[in-house]
């Protein structure tokens, strides 16, 4: 603005001065041309360094986006042109342009345009790579967080082949014939991370079933058997679905459980003299009978064992039905403890006859109002737990 206003004031001056000289006349002229010269090469420095600017702003919002990855030789190409361009703008000079003199406009604008050209391509390799392996992208995000000790090599010759893929990529700038590739990298993923899973929740479980004798409780071992192919098919189809996989850990838990108390009952019975077999049936007749006389008042022994067993069900069904002023929560809490007494009690497993017990009492003494006026329940079931300790 400075450099023009001053040619203003020159040609001012030129045209006022009527009686000045010729030759002052000329030298006004010949300062007016320099100033005018001046702007031009002003202006060429706005708009080299302009241009320039515009290609910096691209260059560092691109290095905040990991080109290095998505298209690591179009990002060395810019680079490359990135510095030739700053090396070019930083010696441009309009007023300098002889020959030993710095670059010309056009050469410098040039290698601008080349600048532009890189990154471009590099958003462009971007974008079909993001596109064509998004899925394997995105799980190798999701994975990488997990993956630890002896899984580590496993993922890393993945973001190899998968790096060896976009290279590939890259330099056909097309996705065309690389169906296959990326299909092999997606199903190494998946292989990876149901390895991951199941050593996470099936290999503990498989461990604790191989520990049990198998040859001791059969039928109860072809049920935690069921219950692993159940967690292991779950595993497989529904990897990422927590809740499921962790339903199913939670009953094969329980299944061996279950069998870890069979196994007990399994050892004590074959340990017992067969000319003491009447204790064994005492045993379990005993526990029916005794928690049947204190919960309902009736004496059941002289019932056999499967009668025993039905009469306990229809009770306490019955006195499920007394009870109709539980709240919903209430209600479906005692329907799962009658249902898991049914079970155990089939199962003659005193281990979780008296969890269930314990597990009555406590709803007993939780109970609403309305729920109290049947205290006897709560009082026979202390009276059982103190009978069994």
């Amino acid at each position: 603005m400075k450099k023009a206003l001053l040619a203003a004031i020159i040609i001012s001056a030129a045209g006022l001065s009527g009686c000045a000289s010729t030759e002052s006349t000329q030298q006004n002229v010949h300062n007016t041309n320099d100033v005018e010269v001046m702007d031009e090469a002003a202006l060429a420095i706005l708009k080299v360094k302009g241009l320039a600017e515009h290609i910096e702003q691209q260059y560092q919002a691109a290095k905040e986006q990991n080109y290095v990855y998505f298209a690591p030789d179009s990002w060395r190409d810019v680079n490359s042109d990135v510095r030739a361009m700053r090396t070019l703008v930083a010696r441009f000079d309009p007023n300098d342009q002889g020959f030993f003199g710095g670059p010309s406009e056009s050469k410098v604008i040039d290698k601008i345009e080349e600048a532009q050209e890189a990154l471009d391509k590099a958003v462009r390799i971007k974008q079909l790579v993001s596109v064509f392996l998004a899925q394997q992208l995105a799980d190798i995000e999701y994975l990488s967080p997990q993956v630890h000790g002896q899984w580590q090599n496993s993922l890393n010759d993945i973001n190899e082949s998968t790096a060896d893929l976009i290279a590939d990529i890259e330099d056909d700038g097309s996705t065309d014939g690389y169906e296959k590739r990326s299909s092999t990298v997606q199903a190494r993923l998946l292989q990876l991370e149901i390895r991951i899973v199941k050593s996470n929740y099936y290999t503990p479980l498989v461990k604790k079933m191989k520990k049990m004798d198998q040859n001791l409780i059969p039928q109860t071992y072809a049920k935690i058997q069921q219950s692993v192919q159940q967690l292991n098919d779950a595993i497989m189809f529904s990897t990422r679905n927590k809740n499921i996989i962790e339903n199913i850990v939670a009953k094969v838990e329980n299944d061996l459980r279950r069998a870890n108390s069979v196994t007990t009952e399994v050892k004590w019975i074959n340990s017992i003299n067969h000319s003491e077999s009447e204790k064994i049936a005492l045993r379990y007749r005993d526990a029916l009978s005794t928690a049947a006389f204190n919960l309902f008042a009736e004496d059941i022994s002289s019932l056999s064992y499967v009668e025993q067993i039905t009469y306990f069900n229809d009770a306490l069904h019955n006195k499920l039905e007394q009870q109709q002023a539980l709240n919903d929560e209430q209600a479906q809490l005692i329907i799962a403890l009658t249902e898991k007494m049914n079970a155990a009690l089939t199962e003659s497993d005193n281990l979780a006859i008296n969890e269930t017990i314990s597990d009555l009492d406590i709803v007993a003494a939780d109970a609403t109002i309305e729920v109290e006026k049947h205290s006897q329940v709560a009082t026979n079931i202390a009276v059982i737990k103190t009978g069994e300790e």
